[in-house]
């Protein structure tokens, strides 16, 4: 039975995020947990990574994406990433990007791929950040290198319409002053939908995707494997790596932007 039930089930179980409130159950952080279905044994990721491909058309000018969700990951999966009024604290997940020896990155956007209960952002902003230095053992978030909100741009990736649901990159563009000499850095985007007014909200949640598996569409430098991080007063979680909420190594994220 391969993961692509995981995703197959999200077309059912995207609406019972309500039921699933009004009885009582404490809302999860992992998304194969929120929809309560057993772990699905799907195919394993070789060795082999591949190689940078072609930018998708959702990253304009591209520096870096990590690569595309795939459902038959044995691990395909989510995690919180949202302010809502479920999670009405906030989650965020932070995801490592490379920006390579020798190169200096002028950064015009960031963006992460997510599964969201409605396409709709309310309010339409996108708060961000790009941090350095965050311990390997988590507890602290590091040194903020730039941050700011933008207006959001939500685009469908044609990733996951065939299982019934859609995935979007979630994109802050219009960056300014964010420039990044050469080392490892970490990324947030974390969307909204929390006006108590907006029936569009009611139960709305997004977890943004992994891209264990084949990695499609990937470009740039190799986003690192098992260093991304979750915070979230929500859930009791102080800088901790992401490997404490689930099994993902690596998040579709992306990177926008010029280099010299």
């Amino acid at each position: 039975m391969k993961a692509t039930l995981l995703v197959s089930a999200l077309v059912a179980v995207l609406m019972p995020f309500a039921t699933a409130q009004d009885n009582d159950r404490l809302p999860h952080a992992s998304l194969d947990r929120e929809i309560n279905i057993p772990r699905a044994a799907g195919t394993v990721a070789s060795g082999r990574l591949p190689q940078g491909q072609t930018s998708p058309t959702f990253c304009r000018p591209c520096l870096f994406y990590a690569g595309d969700f795939d459902s038959n990951a044995s691990d395909a999966n989510g995690l919180a990433n949202e302010v809502d009024l479920t999670v009405s604290t906030g989650a965020a997940t932070y995801t490592p990007f490379i920006v390579p020896k020798g190169k200096t990155w002028t950064v015009t956007g960031l963006f992460t791929v997510s599964v969201i209960s409605s396409v709709k952002l309310d309010p339409n902003i996108v708060p961000y950040e790009v941090r350095k230095d965050i311990p390997k053992s988590g507890g602290n978030g590091g040194h903020l290198v730039c941050h700011g909100k933008r207006t959001a741009t939500v685009m469908d990736t044609a990733i996951c319409d065939d299982f019934g649901f859609q995935c979007y990159a979630v994109v802050a563009r219009n960056v300014k002053g964010c420039r990044l000499p050469s080392g490892k850095y970490s990324l947030s985007v974390v969307p909204y939908c929390s006006n108590k007014n907006d029936i569009n909200c009611d139960n709305w949640r997004a977890f943004v995707l992994n891209d264990d598996g084949a990695m499609a569409h990937r470009y740039g430098p190799l986003e690192p494997a098992n260093d991304s991080f979750f915070n979230s007063v929500f859930y009791g979680a102080v800088w901790e790596p992401s490997s404490e909420q689930q099994s993902s190594k690596r998040f579709s994220v992306g990177v926008e932007g010029t280099a010299k």
